[in-house]
């Protein structure tokens, strides 16, 4: 892997420590469901450092945007050795922060973070979903580690 591809796994995997450290630590103890957004705000970021990571290991220019990064990884996620749930855990990642940026009203029910449309259609996310959106991203991480 090139330089700046380790640089970017570098950062995939601080992205991911800092989500962790924020579920792990931070929300037990504020039990403020809106850090439930930030928590999958990092794990997006740290999937895009992975993206990142393996289309500069590839010498492919790498595009802005999660959606866009996810459709030029596509192609390649066999030699990558991803598997397509692991896709589908990138694009549910980038859906919930697509509806939230488009969200008029989102609001606290208990311990989950409630997301509505224009339309009132909702989005609710809980800890047990961002718990295993963690356990995606260091399932991801730790097989690119161990290649």
């Amino acid at each position: 892997m090139n330089n700046s591809g380790k640089i970017s796994l570098n950062k995939a995997f601080d992205h991911f420590q800092t989500a962790e450290h924020l579920y792990h630590t931070t929300f037990p103890v504020a039990k403020e469901p809106k850090l439930l957004l930030a928590i999958v705000k990092s794990i997006s970021n740290g999937i895009e450092y992975f993206i990142q990571s393996l289309l500069e290991q590839e010498k492919l220019s790498v595009p802005e945007g999660l959606l866009q990064k996810i459709n030029t990884l596509r192609p390649l996620i066999q030699k990558h050795h991803l598997s397509n749930e692991e896709i589908v855990f990138m694009l549910r990642i980038q859906e919930i922060l697509h509806l939230q940026q488009q969200s008029p009203v989102e609001f606290k029910r208990g311990d989950t973070r409630v997301i509505c449309s224009d339309d009132y259609d909702i989005e609710v996310l809980s800890p047990k979903d961002v718990e295993n959106f963690l356990q995606h991203l260091k399932k991801i991480l730790q097989n690119t580690k161990n290649s």
